[in-house]
């Protein structure tokens, strides 16, 4: 299997070493390559349910139904895992999908951050930011619509991964490696990029539109009101300004000294 994969794929330098030892060595790297991604997945299923199940509580689940529903979504998830982990799909070209469909959002994310208007740039709204994202998205399929882009080829098996705009994603531009190629590379500087700048933009119009409305979320989710606070960044910097966060921190701590000294 090995010598099969280095007769494929030039990047994998590591089963250069690999290949001369004996196949114990290459069972136990097999072992201990299979433990660290699945420690990677376990680490991700416990995030998904403690999220999941804390907001089905928040929301008034009792604790029974709020596991049992987390649990079931956690199988549901794992289902398409496992048969796309069946297919042998190329690990690198796998982690630049995910890159990919991080790229479109990163900076609608971040750009989240600014909570007052700078001059002609606005604070990026919610509704601005998620379609933000779907311009990143639309700019990839428009990068593989101008390149001729029609399918997507696993450069291990030869089998066709996907076919028409959306077989992009995988960014099989060089048959020598997944990050091979200056294809690719013009595809991560466009892709946030475009994805920023029509944040700002459709926040813009937001704004125009809705007034201030439009700064406020229009999806909320449920939680207590003094944790909901804590996401209010608009309004914690408003009491910054006028000194409340302190004098309320001043007086908390007033408040514990009088009680230690009873």
């Amino acid at each position: 299997m090995i010598n099969s994969l280095l007769s494929l794929s030039s990047d994998l330098a590591f089963f250069d070493l690999l290949a001369p030892l004996s196949q114990f060595w290459h069972i136990v790297v097999l072992i201990v390559c299979t433990a660290l991604a699945a420690s990677t997945v376990d680490s991700v299923q416990t995030a998904i349910a403690s999220c999941v199940s804390s907001d089905f509580i928040r929301y008034g689940v009792p604790d029974k139904w709020a596991t049992f529903i987390t649990r079931v979504l956690l199988i549901v998830i794992n289902v398409p895992a496992v048969i796309m982990s069946s297919k042998r799909f190329d690990v690198l070209g796998l982690f630049l999908v995910a890159d990919l469909v991080c790229a479109t959002a990163v900076l609608p994310v971040f750009l989240g951050l600014i909570t007052k208007d700078i001059g002609a740039i606005p604070a990026p709204t919610e509704l601005g930011a998620f379609l933000g994202i779907w311009s990143g998205i639309v700019a990839v399929l428009v990068n593989g619509k101008v390149l001729g882009f029609t399918e997507a080829v696993n450069p291990i098996t030869g089998e066709v991964i996907a076919t028409g705009p959306w077989s992009y994603f995988w960014l099989t531009n060089s048959t020598q490696c997944a990050l091979c190629g200056s294809t690719t590379m013009v595809t991560f500087i466009i892709t946030p990029l475009v994805a920023g700048f029509f944040t700002l933009f459709f926040s813009k119009i937001d704004i125009r539109l809705r007034g201030e409305r439009a700064r406020k979320p229009i999806f909320l989710m449920a939680q207590p009101e003094e944790e909901a606070k804590n996401y209010n960044l608009v309004a914690k910097d408003e009491q910054e300004e006028d000194g409340s966060v302190i004098g309320d921190i001043a007086m908390e701590e007033t408040n514990k000294s009088k009680d230690e000294v009873a």
